[in-house]
């Protein structure tokens, strides 16, 4: 694998990576509703994510999933279950993040980065993404296809946690004075449950 492929394929990934997208709502919503470090914990999970699709593709199961309609649709099918009923969950919180005593009710950061893994990894457009572009960069000539894959994973992995780290960052930065807000608690509430039925409807369609 040359250089000039490599530097290729990272202005690609990062090209899909920056534009507006499910991952990118996801992080943003998580971040403007409970802050920075959740927003990177959601970003660990959905980064580590690639790496699950990239084992996959080295080993050619997304393949045989893809070419099987019935389980290619049952994974969409439960993806989008999952989204909404991650959505039902938020509906059934409370609208507020903060007590007076500055006690937090929300979950813990580690338990974002389980859900946006999951996210990801029951995403069968990544799965579609991950078939369509990294076999234009493989190279068959140059040996060791499943080495090949797994540096383009890699890199896919390191640009989209850096690209939602800053994301998140920049998200609770410029909304960390609002957070307080009641009404604005509410409506990041319903943010919230917007983004994730939107993410089930994209999935299924």
């Amino acid at each position: 694998m040359t250089i000039e492929t490599v530097i290729s394929f990272f202005f690609a990934s990062l090209a899909l990576t920056i534009a507006p997208g499910p991952d990118v709502m996801y992080v943003l919503s998580t971040s403007i509703a409970k802050g920075k470090n959740y927003g990177i914990s959601a970003d660990i999970g959905l980064s580590s994510g690639l790496l699950f699709h990239t084992t996959l593709l080295a080993f050619g199961i997304s393949a045989i999933i893809i070419k099987s309609p019935m389980l290619f649709k049952g994974i969409k099918i439960f993806g989008a279950l999952y989204l909404l009923w991650l959505a039902y969950s938020v509906f059934k919180s409370e609208a507020s993040f903060q007590l007076k005593s500055q006690k937090i009710t929300i979950d813990k950061p580690w338990k974002n980065i389980f859900k946006g893994l999951l996210m990801n990894i029951l995403n069968p457009k990544v799965m579609l993404f991950f078939l369509a572009l990294f076999p234009t960069f493989i190279n068959s000539k140059a040996g060791n296809i499943k080495l090949q894959v797994y540096t383009l994973g890699i890199i896919s992995f390191v640009q989209a946690f850096t690209v939602f780290c800053l994301y998140a960052v920049l998200a609770a930065s410029l909304t960390k004075f609002l957070r307080e807000s009641t009404t604005f608690n509410l409506i990041l509430k319903w943010l919230q449950i917007v983004v994730f039925v939107i993410l089930a409807v994209l999935m299924l369609i």
